[in-house]
């Protein structure tokens, strides 16, 4: 079973790994984001990629010790659901987004971009904050259930509701009242704009209860 030194020293080292690969994927999604934003002279900041990447940032900036601050425990909970939730809802409607303008990426792009950068950027904005989380719950999902437990929290219907839909839908609304028109920004041509939007909400809805359901409650709440 080792000695507690033993047992401690593995602890710590457990501790600098997840706070080591935090720090990778934070400075990865900065570096990204100032990138993207000089690239397109900051026309992407009207993208939902783009303000839910910032989401993910700001979640993965937290250090997960193993007893964290009160400030500390208090923004996981306010970051982490819509974070988690809304990587997989996001991942959905960009799809969604691909049928309704399969050139999207390219009518998007600034001018001259290399094909291979257009498909690595769409690949990594969508997905790789579902990577990043699944690392996230592999190496902290101890200390989420910990924070989560704390005073009966996993148990709060709104907690629970913050975590599944209320977080992430704040920032999409927020996005879409400075936006305007969603389809616009997408050049939607193939549907209406109202069609567009209505089925992509219903797929962000759809999706984010699902992540909630299949990983985030039977992992981290229960």
């Amino acid at each position: 079973m080792g000695t507690p030194a033993e047992a401690k020293a593995k602890s710590q080292l457990a501790q600098d790994k997840s706070t080591l690969t935090r720090k990778i994927i934070f400075y990865a999604f900065l570096a990204t984001l100032i990138a993207d934003t000089y690239a397109s002279k900051a026309e992407v900041l009207n993208h939902l990629t783009l303000w839910s990447f910032i989401l993910h940032m700001l979640y993965f900036e937290l250090h997960l010790p193993s007893k964290s601050s009160t400030l500390t425990q208090t923004l996981i909970r306010l970051y982490h659901g819509p974070s988690f939730c809304g990587s997989l809802a996001l991942f959905n409607m960009y799809l969604w987004t691909l049928i309704a303008n399969p050139s999207m990426e390219f009518d998007l792009a600034p001018e001259g971009r290399a094909t291979w950068l257009i498909y690595t950027r769409g690949f990594w904005l969508h997905l790789g904050p579902i990577f990043c989380h699944y690392i996230d719950i592999q190496e902290n999902g101890a200390v989420l259930r910990d924070v989560y437990s704390a005073a009966g929290w996993n148990a709060s219907k709104l907690c629970q509701f913050w975590m599944c839909l209320g977080g992430y839908f704040a920032m999409g609304l927020t996005w879409e009242q400075f936006n305007g028109d969603a389809s616009g920004t997408y050049n939607v041509t193939v549907v209406s704009p109202e069609v567009f939007v209505l089925i992509s909400k219903a797929i962000g809805v759809v999706s984010c209860i699902v992540a909630f359901m299949v990983v985030v409650k039977p992992k981290l709440l229960n």
